[in-house]
């Protein structure tokens, strides 16, 4: 199949962020370390006593081999900002800080314009745009309890792995479980939503417990044809609409050896959302939404879920497993699981790591049915749904400050096999995507 003028445009924009990359490994070293612990005082990039500034730039460029919605090229470059105030340094403040966060993302969504999956093949799609992403106050007794509030994303805490640090695919941070079961996709990335989380204990070292409270729909109100990022595109528009989304999440396990990967960690979350939510298959009298005269979906008062998180390190290899469940009847995505690992320390080089990530997402009975009554009413080959898998494979390689990451991700029944309206109704067949991710960190 040839590729299009659009491709190969894409592909010389992939190109072009690849050599800007291979630019930047020609410079001098920087150091490279992780983000500064907001409740601690940062002693690097500092701007004044208890400020500092981070930051981190990201290229990514894909090639879709095969299936998917067409072969072909995209590529994005995100930029991602970092202010951090230690209120008892600058103001003898004890206990208090307070955070700002801001990117600025260009380029192509590879998923809307290659895969056509439920997952991003990449944690930074997004439309092309400058906004603000957090800006909150905190309040923390360290190893003790911390309360924040402001503007916040729940993927920088709740239902992560730490093993999956390294997976570029986005259902790997935040899952397409959640994603397709709150409005807007939930407050995550690339929204924040108004809220506060309180956190108990120490959940990211040792065992605690963390609680929050958000903005039921972080999109705001927007038309219904409309994408919610077109509405909040900048993140100035906070958002106090759609009810409220409860979310509590119980940690138990090994205390952090150092830098190393814990010795084991279980993670117990739920969530609650009291908004409206639609029927996926039935209307307010009882009929299949998939009959000419149905009205409109049945509504419910609300939604509700649950996971588990389960991760244990043996040795230098670190595996993870996730679990997702909510409720048919308004959910199209009832349930994903995840499995996976991190290679770390490896024999020929340990400063690389070795990532592998399988996900699937499983469509809800009341969804299959609807799309078997479809295939009835209209006697066509509408295809039922059933599910999504994604497969990733990467390798991490630090030099310095720079981060370069090869990855093939093999998605398997892209949209879990839904009908594809320009693909004639049909479903989409499997894609092949190959890519590489590059990272600086200042």
């Amino acid at each position: 199949m040839p590729i299009s003028t659009g491709s190969r445009r894409g592909a010389r924009r992939a190109t072009l962020l690849v050599a800007v990359g291979l630019a930047v490994l020609l410079a001098p070293p920087l150091r490279a370390q992780e983000a500064p612990d907001p409740t601690e005082a940062c002693d690097d990039h500092v701007l004044a006593s208890g400020l500092c500034l981070g930051a981190e730039a990201l290229a990514d460029g894909f090639v879709n081999l095969d299936g998917g919605l067409r072969r072909g090229a995209a590529a994005l470059g995100q930029v991602k900002l970092t202010l951090l105030a230690d209120l008892d340094r600058m103001a003898g403040l004890r206990g208090w800080s307070i955070g700002l966060g801001a990117y600025a993302l260009v380029g192509r969504r590879p998923t809307e314009t290659l895969t056509g999956g439920l997952a991003p093949a990449s944690g930074a799609e997004a439309l092309p745009t400058a906004a603000l992403a957090d800006a909150w106050v905190q309040y923390a007794v360290p190893g003790r309890a911390s309360l924040r509030v402001g503007q916040m994303a729940a993927d920088n805490e709740f239902a992560r792995a730490d093993a999956a640090e390294y997976l570029v695919n986005s259902t790997f941070s935040w899952p397409v479980a959640l994603t397709e079961a709150l409005p807007s996709g939930g407050p995550a990335y690339p929204f924040a939503a108004p809220g506060l989380r309180l956190s108990l204990a120490d959940p990211d070292q040792g065992s605690g417990l963390r609680l929050a409270l958000f903005s039921g729909d972080p999109g705001g109100r927007y038309g219904e044809e409309t994408e919610p990022q077109r509405h909040n595109r900048y993140g100035i528009n906070p958002s106090f609409t759609g009810g409220a989304l409860m979310l509590a999440e119980a940690v138990v396990g090994a205390d952090r050896p150092g830098e190393a990967p814990r010795p084991w960690v279980l993670r117990l979350g739920g969530w609650y959302h009291n908004g409206g939510f639609d029927d996926v298959r039935r209307d307010s009298a009882g009929r299949s939404l998939a009959d000419p005269r149905a009205g409109a979906p049945r509504r419910y008062g609300q939604n509700y879920g649950g996971y588990a998180i389960g991760e244990v390190a043996l040795g230098p290899v670190a595996i993870f497993a996730r679990g997702f469940y909510a409720p048919p009847g308004r959910n199209t995505v009832t349930a994903q699981g995840d499995l996976g690992l991190a290679w770390r320390d490896l024999p020929w080089r340990p400063q690389d790591t070795l990532s592998l990530g399988v996900s699937q997402a499983h469509i809800g009975r009341e969804a299959r049915r609807l799309d078997r009554e479809t295939a009835f009413v209209t006697r066509s080959a509408w295809p039922e749904r059933s599910h999504e898998t994604v497969v990733e494979v990467n390798y991490n390689l630090p030099l310095g400050a720079v981060e370069i990451r090869p990855l093939v991700q093999w998605m398997l029944n892209p949209a879990a096999g839904a009908a594809e309206e320009r693909r004639g109704n049909r479903a989409l067949s499997d894609s092949l995507l190959v890519g590489l991710r590059l990272q600086i960190t200042l």
